[in-house]
């Protein structure tokens, strides 16, 4: 959702200053530091290939102003979207007693962003490298997503975790004429659960389109 705010109310070519606020971001980050200047279009990167936490901030401030005003922006899409079973506090996926979503709503906004073509480049991304405008520094970024490149067809999309979410995915997945969108939510061994319910979904799914839950 962040994401999809940020390409609607932002300019990629714009440039951003990390605050102090988001160089303190929690892990995962990239460790920038206050003062830094990049591209919007490199902190929206940073966020989708290898989540980090301060790019996050650091790109919805810019776009919003803080965070507390983008986090309206998020709660207002989500509304306008029907995802009822969706609400946020914040705008990075931070625990917090408030913010929370469902798998159904998760699918839904995953396909729905996916439809945005600077979103579904950027979530198929392993490798890419961002640089700062205002300092000779310069950021390489992986992907946390291990379906990608070892799995044939999966074209994203994000990774997550919390301590109280565990570990999440969302995978989209094209084989042979077949889609896949997967919801993982809170999978003790995420990775060979995930390629389990892919290999399923896609042996089962009779068509190009179906629904398994």
């Amino acid at each position: 959702m962040s994401a999809l705010v940020i390409l609607e109310y932002g300019q990629l070519q714009d440039h951003a200053t990390v605050s102090r606020k988001a160089a303190a971001s929690p892990r995962t980050h990239l460790r920038l530091r206050a003062g830094q200047i990049f591209r919007l279009e490199d902190l929206l990167k940073a966020m989708l290939i290898t989540s980090a936490n301060d790019a996050c901030l650091a790109a919805v401030e810019h776009v919003a102003g803080s965070e507390e005003q983008f986090v309206d922006l998020m709660n207002a899409k989500a509304g306008t979207l029907g995802l009822t079973g969706t609400h946020f506090s914040n705008a990075c996926g931070f625990d917090a007693p408030n913010h929370y979503s469902t798998a159904t709503d998760l699918a839904k906004l995953s396909e729905i962003a996916l439809q945005n073509p600077i979103f579904k480049a950027l979530v198929r991304e392993e490798i890419e490298v961002i640089s700062a405008v205002n300092v000779n520094r310069s950021f390489l970024l992986k992907t946390t997503n291990r379906l990608l490149g070892r799995m044939p067809g999966v074209e994203g999309v994000k990774t997550g975790f919390t301590s109280r979410a565990g570990r999440c995915l969302i995978a989209k997945v094209s084989q042979d004429g077949k889609e896949l969108l997967l919801v993982l939510l809170h999978a003790n061994r995420r990775w060979n659960t995930a390629t389990s319910l892919i290999n399923y979904g896609l042996e089962s799914v009779d068509g190009p389109v179906g629904s398994i839950r």
